[in-house]
């Protein structure tokens, strides 16, 4: 005789938790391109892969109220003060801090004997100064 759990036989919207379930491959979007009455054509805004998901990286950073108010005010500069024709993507925080380091990424300092945050920010400040 089966043992009664008093749950019933026929309860079909239970799922059974105990069997793992493998999802299957995400969908992925595909671009589609509409033709734009005054612009040629372009690409779909909703088939779009938002910029931030193109990044493997996430970091956190510690920053003093006046850095983060200069952030936090320079974002808002830039988003306030652009035209409808230039508001292609969100400029973040994260968006000044980026293109801050592809900026001097390739600036020409002098790295040794840098012993503090002080004297590296002084050494930068006069690379730039040398371009």
């Amino acid at each position: 005789m089966a043992r009664k759990t008093g749950l019933g036989d026929n309860l079909p919207w239970i799922i059974d938790t105990t069997k793992k379930v493998r999802p299957g491959p995400k969908p992925t979007r595909t671009t589609e391109v509409k033709k734009s009455s005054t612009s040629g054509v372009r690409k779909s805004r909703d088939s779009e892969v938002p910029k931030f998901k193109t990044f493997e990286v996430k970091l956190s950073t510690l920053l003093r109220e006046d850095q983060l108010n200069f952030l936090e005010k320079l974002t808002r500069d830039i988003m306030a003060s652009r035209d409808s024709n230039n508001k292609r993507e969100r400029i973040t925080k994260n968006s000044v801090i980026r293109t801050y380091i592809d900026a001097l990424k390739n600036l020409d300092i002098y790295i040794n004997n840098i012993p503090d945050e002080e004297t590296l920010l002084q050494r930068i400040k006069e690379g730039l100064a040398n371009l």
